[in-house]
């Protein structure tokens, strides 16, 4: 329990994108995106201090302890590797007003006396990295850099950026999700799409949750088929599993209520108690509003006239026989 808390506590360092960049169009590796997401850090960290210009490209310093967290002790080659192909990549950003296709940064240069990594940030990419206003995406470092594959990370930070709006929910279709990754001519059949993709990034998300590691999970549901086909995305925090228990709980409670109610009330009539509770379970949307209007007769009505007045309430008002 000590090592899940220690977790969750070094999850609390956070780093924010805007959105705008986070539903961008790009298809980076995993090492090359915590490339990225040191970057920003850095970015971020250079820019809040040091008041830099948003109009100019910004050049990033890396130290070694910094690339640690993107491969591994023997870092250097793939570090080069990792920020050579992260130069040629692109970033595409599409809206309303505007199309922008750039790299995330223009050169990277490794000094060997100095023991020194030194990146220029691109101006176009610098206001999505600094210049926030109200959209943003808050996600942790810890989590994200921790990842081992692109898709998790990238649902991670669609994860990040919803939990906290529409209930901790999004919705997506086939066709947006490949055009955001890169997918057009990639997983053809939509089961090798969930398989390798979503699938993917849903077992990764979860299994590191489970263990204390990731701060958000996944579950999802698909409306549709074929190029038809939308998937509506719903997200798991602490917080939100502690509600949705306290719900489920509450639930249970007014179900089990309502039918100790209804038993008691309707000795003689156990197939009308069989229509409600069944009512119940293909509508739970009726449990509240059900639960609500019979404590509220219950204060007021006894015996045979509560009986009476429960049922034809149950008639008119929920349309139970």
């Amino acid at each position: 329990m000590h090592n899940k808390q220690k977790n969750m506590e070094e999850n609390k360092q956070l780093i924010r994108q805007s959105n705008v960049l986070t539903e961008s169009r790009y298809d980076f590796d995993p090492i090359e995106k915590r490339c990225i997401y040191t970057i920003i850090q850095k970015v971020r960290k250079d820019y809040v201090e040091g008041q830099r210009s948003l109009f100019d490209n910004m050049l990033v310093h890396l130290q070694p302890s910094a690339l640690l967290q993107i491969v591994d002790a023997k870092h250097t080659k793939q570090a080069k590797d990792a920020l050579n192909r992260l130069r040629k990549r692109d970033i595409e950003i599409e809206n309303d007003n505007m199309w922008l296709i750039c790299g995330f940064i223009n050169w990277a240069k490794f000094e060997k006396e100095k023991n020194v990594w030194t990146v220029e940030v691109s101006s176009q990419i610098m206001p999505y990295l600094v210049e926030l206003a109200a959209k943003y995406t808050e996600y942790s470092l810890t989590v994200a850099i921790s990842l081992k594959s692109k898709w998790a990370q990238r649902f991670y930070e669609l994860c990040c950026q919803y939990k906290n709006n529409n209930n901790g929910y999004f919705g997506k279709t086939i066709d947006q999700l490949r055009q955001m990754f890169m997918l057009e001519d990639k997983y053809k059949l939509l089961t090798d799409f969930k398989a390798k993709v979503i699938n993917k990034a849903q077992k990764e998300l979860k299994e590191a949750y489970d263990k204390g590691q990731c701060d958000v999970w996944f579950d999802y549901f698909q409306k549709g088929k074929g190029a038809d086909a939308r998937f509506d995305f719903i997200i798991h925090t602490k917080e939100s599993d502690i509600k949705q228990t306290e719900l489920w709980e509450n639930m249970k409670t007014q179900t089990i209520y309502i039918v100790k109610v209804l038993q008691l009330t309707y000795k003689t009539d156990p197939k009308f108690v069989k229509r409600v509770t069944n009512e119940l379970q293909i509508n739970p949307d009726l449990l509240h509003p059900m639960f609500d209007k019979i404590t509220k007769l219950q204060k007021d009505f006894k015996g045979g006239e509560f009986a009476k007045l429960l049922r034809w309430v149950l008639k008119e008002d929920f349309k139970i026989q």
